[in-house]
């Protein structure tokens, strides 16, 4: 592999499928605070102050429960966690749990001081090394005099001890177009210093949106992994070249998770689609819950075209982050990949259109497009036709309507999740169903759908209904959906 193995820090495949099969955690990632003294440009966070983040007695609740849901490991976020004035009574609580750190930090506030408290805990400590251009250092971090403060932090850290301990220091590196052509001088360098290289592919979020250009294309992430894994080749380091880590795979959906300051839960920093709050629900309860990490656990039944024909599937999926990004749909095939470069037309994009995703036809196919995927919901958007059988002369839309609207937005969201493939199915039973307003031809419906239940076939959602961006209904629905293709 690229990367040397620690069974502290890093784990096996059989780890990774035991975890899995038991429910239980490897590690878990967590943000004490997204405060932080840098702007780096490509930083997936846009706001670095949540507002009421999780007090220290609530953070060492959160990291209890991690523990006993077996978690070895937990990866320090930020903002920069060497902000947080509570990061060493953190660290002592980690390590009395069982559990070891692994802190990501840009190396700023790495005095000897912290440097020695560092390893004191025996935290493995990835420094941010972006570019050995200290002007170029300087604008993706916006912060001057960056790349010194990165050198200086090593230097602390070496002493500190971190000299004489095997893959416990590393640099982490963002590809982007911005360093391309310094990622392999990089590779080289680290692997020379023995320090353990982090590199990896940027997903399109938070400040990136502003400073798209840093993206690099497919094409270009094809050359620079291959080159790197060449690199690698020479001091020892076997791996298959495939995103978002240069030299790893990334399968963490499978046994960690994300806590973001503020106690929201989310598979990772680029599917950042909530899943819930540790302040609402136990971590258990919400990671148990989550149809987004049941999908990803049992990957290779949901993925979606070209990632699903991929002669590569069992050993990858792409980055979840990257894909949900720029489709909406966190089990979309990875836009970037190398592999997909000519595929682009067999991935949906949302918003997306109901046409061919619904077993009705005009004039009864009412929902025009799917506009949202998150944690069991989803959104539609429709248009009211003159040619709806549900509007009168007048022009008003019959009340009942909005049913038919909720139950077409639950069948879309189901063709949707099976790429495509449409199922034909039933409104059982319509319940608490309450409707205040009106609409008529042209008015803008929007329907906002949660997965109460699924068995099996058996589907119950609740719904809230829009008007023109003003609350028109509400209730609940019980369905049955077949598992087979609509026709057959």
């Amino acid at each position: 592999m690229g990367r040397v193995r620690d069974p502290r820090f890093d784990f096996s495949m059989e780890d990774i499928r035991s975890a899995m099969a038991a429910g239980r955690l490897l590690s878990m990632e967590m943000e004490f605070t997204r405060a932080c003294n840098y702007h780096c440009s490509y930083c997936y966070v846009s706001e670095t102050h949540l507002r009421n983040e999780l007090t220290p007695e609530e953070c060492r609740s959160v990291l209890k429960q991690a523990a006993e849901l077996g978690a070895r490991k937990i990866v320090v976020l930020g903002g920069e966690p060497l902000v947080y004035s509570h990061l060493e009574e953190m660290l002592d609580y980690i390590g009395s749990l069982g559990m070891v750190s692994e802190i990501f930090t840009n190396g700023s506030l790495i005095t000897p001081e912290a440097a020695a408290m560092l390893f004191r805990h025996r935290a493995r400590v990835i420094v941010k090394l972006n570019t050995l251009d200290p002007e170029n250092h300087d604008r993706l971090t916006g912060f001057k005099g960056s790349l010194q403060k990165t050198w200086d932090a090593i230097r602390n850290l070496e002493e500190a001890g971190y000299a004489g301990l095997d893959h416990m220091l590393g640099a982490s590196t963002i590809i982007s177009t911005a360093n391309l052509e310094e990622i392999p001088r990089m590779r080289v360098m680290l692997r020379e210093r023995k320090l353990l290289p982090y590199f990896e592919c940027i997903t399109p979020q938070g400040r990136l949106l502003d400073h798209e250009s840093l993206m690099p294309t497919a094409d270009q992430l094809k050359a620079v992994f291959d080159e790197l894994a060449e690199i690698d080749r020479r001091y020892g380091f076997e791996w298959e070249p495939q995103p978002p880590l240069a030299g790893d795979k990334c399968f963490r959906h499978q046994y960690s998770c994300v806590v973001q300051s503020n106690g929201t839960i989310v598979p990772c920093v680029g599917l950042d689609s909530p899943i819930g709050n540790v302040r609402e629900k136990s971590l258990k309860e919400i990671l148990s819950e989550s149809l987004i990490l049941y999908h990803l656990k049992n990957y290779r039944k949901f993925i979606k075209k070209p990632c699903a024909d991929c002669d590569k599937i069992d050993h990858c999926y792409g980055c979840r982050g990257t894909a949900y990004q720029l489709t909406g749909d966190y089990l979309a095939a990875d836009p970037t990949c190398w592999r997909n470069k000519d595929k682009q037309d067999q991935i949906r994009f949302l918003p997306c259109s109901s046409d061919n995703m619904l077993p009705h036809a005009r004039p009864m196919l009412f929902v025009d497009r799917l506009l949202k995927l998150g944690e069991k919901r989803a959104v539609t958007e429709s248009i009211v036709r003159r040619d709806n059988p549900f509007v009168d002369g007048a022009g008003c839309l019959a009340r009942e309507a909005f049913v038919e609207y909720a139950a077409q937005t639950a069948a879309l969201m189901d063709s949707f999740e099976k790429d495509g493939r449409v199922s034909p199915g039933l409104l059982i039973e319509v319940q608490n169903f309450q409707i205040s307003g009106d609409a008529k031809i042209d008015d803008r419906i929007t329907v906002y759908l949660k997965k109460e239940f699924d068995m099996d076939i058996w589907h119950g959602v609740s719904v809230q209904i829009e008007v023109n961006g003003k609350f028109a209904a509400q209730g609940e629905l019980k369905l049955c959906i077949f598992n087979t293709p609509a026709g057959s």
